[in-house]
């Protein structure tokens, strides 16, 4: 039960990214020529938070079939996540295009 768990505990985030990079060849590009997961224009979606990596690595095995998921079947990842922790201690910038910055 939630009530039961303890400031600092972990839980497991399964993320999937859509990518909206095209190479010139008209594929969609997954992995930098590292094999890092390309990270510069993706749209990332939460598919569940999960108590335990095992129940976040069964899901991921559930969703690579989905309609969506299942053309990028290499793109989940898997987050650690602790409870009660502030993240955002610097607060954030958002860099709009040139002629759109708000005041």
């Amino acid at each position: 039960m939630a009530a039961d768990r303890e400031t600092g505990d972990e839980v497991f985030v399964l993320w999937h990214a859509r990518h909206l990079i095209v190479d010139e060849d008209g594929r969609t590009a997954h992995r930098d020529p590292d094999g890092e997961m390309h990270l510069d224009e993706e749209e990332w979606r939460i598919l569940g938070i999960f108590t335990d990596e095992a129940a976040a690595e069964a899901q991921r095995g559930v969703s690579r079939k989905l309609p969506g998921f299942l053309d990028e079947p290499d793109c989940f990842e898997i987050s650690p996540l602790v409870l009660d922790e502030d993240m955002w201690t610097d607060g954030y910038f958002t860099e709009y295009p040139e002629g759109h910055q708000q005041n």
